[in-house]
């Protein structure tokens, strides 16, 4: 897996908490051989992606694609992409009485996640990515209700 940072000089992104997150992901899980961007965008990129990807007029936090799975067919070197909203994650860790690094971390594993074929819309899926995530971030999550998780 080699990922690909895409507008982090753009936003200023601090990419050493990100890096060092790589190595906790392969000792978690299998992970793909081939490219991964990830992207950096504000909340009016994320918004349309979100609305013809899924149907949903408004921004979020993170989307993923992959493109083994979704598009290509194991056919390029790209296995997919995620796309992180830098304003929706500053909103978030305030809301979340958070630092932006925590949240950046937080969303950038997610994203990594979904590529890798883990989701969230059952509950046992649910709780066994929120067990990937707090692997691979080394620290606990707090568990989200059904009723908020499906929004993500």
């Amino acid at each position: 897996m080699d990922i690909h940072y895409i507008n982090a000089e753009e936003w200023e992104i601090d990419l050493k908490p990100l890096a060092e997150l790589e190595e906790n992901l392969r000792n978690e899980i299998d992970t793909y051989d081939g490219t991964i961007n990830v992207v950096f965008v504000n909340d009016d990129y994320i918004r349309a992606l979100n609305k013809a990807y899924r149907e949903k007029d408004r921004p979020t936090d993170v989307l993923s694609f992959n493109y083994l799975k979704d598009f290509h067919e194991g056919d390029s070197e790209l296995v997919g992409e995620v796309y992180i909203s830098v304003e929706t994650t500053r909103r978030q860790a305030e809301e979340n009485k958070d630092t932006f690094e925590n949240e950046l971390t937080k969303l950038f594993v997610h994203g990594l996640l979904h590529i890798h074929g883990y989701d969230h819309e059952e509950d046992e899926e649910y709780l066994e990515m929120r067990k990937r995530e707090m692997a691979v971030l080394k620290r606990e999550l707090p568990l989200i209700l059904n009723s908020d998780k499906s929004e993500k």
